[in-house]
């Protein structure tokens, strides 16, 4: 989303703080963007990934 600052402040870069938004400059027009969600290790994926490398994996020789 295109963002439009009060004239004292001419860009923003990065967080603000921890409300999961940053700001940055996209040819010369300052973008509001939600920051990505961080991933998180599951049991039910680690164990789909086990079960991937068990089946699927190659040996090196």
């Amino acid at each position: 989303m295109k963002a439009e600052l009060i004239i004292p402040i001419e860009t923003l870069r990065g967080k603000l703080n921890e409300d999961g938004y940053y700001f940055r400059v996209c040819n010369g027009a300052q973008i509001v963007q939600k920051c990505p969600r961080r991933w998180h290790d599951t049991p039910a994926r680690k164990a789909a990934r086990e079960r991937f490398v068990a089946q699927y994996a190659k040996r090196k020789q």
